[in-house]
């Protein structure tokens, strides 16, 4: 209930109380006037105008009651009203709570998954690593086993200085140039390996490179396949 109605209702009440009090005074001074000069004394215009008044009285006590009653259902009203409000707020904070939950497990599991793939990552890495120190990556130029990248270009060197008259030179050129360009590339592609596992792997796609002097000369030679 406003402040408004029940500023109202409390005027009213007021008002009841004035005319009550009012009746009764009244009454009470005629019950007093004919104590005093008797019963048979008082007129039937006295005793009809007194029966009215006690029905004013009556009607304006019942009056108010029945203001008092509704102040009061109106006043449960309101209160049942404010409280299902803040049941609603209540239900809203909850759903929200639920969602920042859904979210937090959403964005651990992202976390997570990103976790697991570095994890796989590195486990290749190593699987790489492994494969490379079982196999011979150096066997296959013309049958000589060279198990070191520097053993193999002395290799290579030997065999191309009966074709070229400065052979080491252009070929540790070229296997310096190959080096410096496909070493971050590797290094990228197939991250956490040791420097001397990345020059084996090198090793292994240099003997088949455009830039390798051999494959050039054999590319130039005339009994090279078409």
């Amino acid at each position: 209930m406003g402040k408004a109605e029940r500023k109202e209702a409390k005027i009213e009440r007021e008002e009841v109380k004035k005319v009550t009090a009012k009746a009764k005074a009244q009454k009470d001074a005629e019950d007093a006037y004919w104590a005093a000069h008797g019963e048979n004394d008082k007129s039937k215009a006295a005793k009809k105008r007194e029966e009215e008044e006690k029905k004013r009285a009556e009607t304006a006590a019942k009056k108010a009651e029945a203001k008092r009653l509704a102040d009061a259902e109106l006043d449960e009203l309101s209160k049942a009203k404010a409280k299902a409000e803040k049941a609603g707020s209540q239900k809203v904070t909850h759903f929200q709570l639920q969602l920042q939950r859904e979210f937090e497990d959403k964005v651990k599991a992202e976390v997570q998954a990103e976790r697991d793939l570095a994890a796989r990552r590195e486990m290749s890495a190593e699987q790489y690593a492994r494969q490379i120190e079982t196999e011979n990556l150096n066997r296959g130029v013309d049958g000589v086993d060279a198990r070191g990248v520097d053993a193999a270009l002395k290799v290579l060197t030997v065999k191309e200085e009966e074709a070229d008259k400065h052979p080491e030179k252009r070929m540790k050129a070229a296997w310096k140039a190959y080096e410096e360009r496909m070493l971050p590339i590797l290094k990228e592609e197939k991250p956490g390996l040791k420097m001397s596992q990345y020059k084996d792997m090198l090793w292994k796609t240099w003997q088949k490179a455009p830039e390798n002097p051999l494959n050039q000369v054999q590319l130039a030679s005339p009994t090279a396949p078409k």
